[in-house]
Protein backbone atom coordinates (compact mmCIF):
# COMPACT_ATOMS: atom_id res chain seq x y z
CA UNK A 1 0.00 0.00 0.00
CA UNK A 2 1.43 3.33 -1.11
CA UNK A 3 -0.40 5.86 1.06
CA UNK A 4 1.00 6.97 4.40
CA UNK A 5 -1.30 6.89 7.44
CA UNK A 6 -1.63 10.68 7.22
CA UNK A 7 -2.58 10.48 3.54
CA UNK A 8 -5.12 7.78 4.31
CA UNK A 9 -6.68 9.98 7.00
CA UNK A 10 -6.80 12.90 4.58
CA UNK A 11 -8.41 10.69 1.94
CA UNK A 12 -11.04 9.59 4.47
CA UNK A 13 -11.72 13.21 5.38
CA UNK A 14 -12.07 14.35 1.77
CA UNK A 15 -14.36 11.43 0.93
CA UNK A 16 -16.54 12.15 3.95
CA UNK A 17 -16.72 15.82 3.05
CA UNK A 18 -17.61 14.99 -0.55
CA UNK A 19 -20.63 13.07 0.72
CA UNK A 20 -22.22 16.38 1.75
CA UNK A 21 -20.61 18.94 -0.57
CA UNK A 22 -19.24 19.01 -4.08
CA UNK A 23 -15.44 19.04 -3.73
CA UNK A 24 -13.67 22.28 -4.63
CA UNK A 25 -11.12 22.16 -7.45
CA UNK A 26 -8.34 22.04 -4.84
CA UNK A 27 -10.01 19.16 -2.98
CA UNK A 28 -10.66 17.34 -6.26
CA UNK A 29 -6.98 17.71 -7.19
CA UNK A 30 -5.95 16.38 -3.80
CA UNK A 31 -8.35 13.43 -4.09
CA UNK A 32 -7.02 12.69 -7.57
CA UNK A 33 -3.42 12.83 -6.30
CA UNK A 34 -4.08 10.51 -3.35
CA UNK A 35 -6.10 8.00 -5.33
CA UNK A 36 -3.74 7.90 -8.32
CA UNK A 37 -0.81 7.42 -5.95
CA UNK A 38 -2.38 4.08 -5.08
CA UNK A 39 -4.09 3.41 -8.42
CA UNK A 40 -2.32 5.22 -11.31
CA UNK A 41 -4.88 4.06 -13.88
CA UNK A 42 -7.51 6.32 -12.24
CA UNK A 43 -5.74 9.48 -13.45
CA UNK A 44 -8.40 10.39 -16.02
CA UNK A 45 -11.44 9.20 -14.05
CA UNK A 46 -14.44 11.39 -13.31
CA UNK A 47 -14.90 12.74 -9.80
CA UNK A 48 -17.71 10.23 -9.16
CA UNK A 49 -15.44 7.35 -10.18
CA UNK A 50 -12.64 8.76 -8.02
CA UNK A 51 -14.92 8.89 -5.00
CA UNK A 52 -16.07 5.30 -5.52
CA UNK A 53 -12.50 4.10 -5.94
CA UNK A 54 -11.42 6.14 -2.93
CA UNK A 55 -14.06 4.46 -0.78
CA UNK A 56 -12.80 1.05 -1.89
CA UNK A 57 -9.21 2.04 -1.09
CA UNK A 58 -10.13 3.30 2.38
CA UNK A 59 -11.97 0.03 3.00
CA UNK A 60 -8.92 -1.96 1.95
CA UNK A 61 -6.66 0.11 4.20
CA UNK A 62 -9.05 -0.42 7.10
CA UNK A 63 -9.09 -4.19 6.51
CA UNK A 64 -5.30 -4.33 6.23
CA UNK A 65 -4.93 -2.37 9.48
CA UNK A 66 -7.42 -4.61 11.27
CA UNK A 67 -5.73 -7.78 10.08
CA UNK A 68 -2.28 -6.55 11.02
CA UNK A 69 -3.45 -5.76 14.55
CA UNK A 70 -4.55 -9.35 15.19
Amino acid sequence: MNLTPQETERLEYLLGKSKFNIPTKKEESELRYLITKEQPSAENSSIDELIKLGLVLVGLYFLAKTISEK
